[in-house]
């Protein structure tokens, strides 16, 4: 398998979703989230706002640095989302965009 993409890039690794669903005895206050996942790391989230409205969130570190931890902040996509779905695939079809863009901060697994 080549690293190379078609156009002569570096081919950039894909974001995996992982759906977790609240426990234990306040999980009537807790919302269902998908944690975003990148090298099997979490760098962000997707969660409903409210009813059939989803958002996007990254973890984004304030300065640019290569170790981890670093100090972050989180950031979030302005798009509003009717479903989780949608929000998956926004995040997948723009993979690329959103690795050179934001300098992610990885929570260790």
């Amino acid at each position: 398998m080549s690293l190379v993409g078609e156009n002569g890039g570096i081919k950039m690794k894909k974001f995996t979703f992982k759906k977790t669903i609240p426990e234990g005895r306040y999980r009537s206050f807790e919302r269902d989230h998908t944690k975003i996942k990148l090298n099997k790391n979490e760098v962000g989230y997707i969660t409903e706002i409210e009813y059939n409205m989803y958002k996007v969130y990254f973890a984004v570190k304030k300065e640019k640095t290569e170790k981890n931890p670093a100090s972050f902040k989180w950031t979030y996509i302005t798009k509003i989302f009717n479903s989780e779905k949608q929000a998956r695939e926004y995040v997948r079809e723009r993979n690329d965009i959103i690795q050179r863009a934001l300098d992610l901060h990885q929570f260790e697994a």
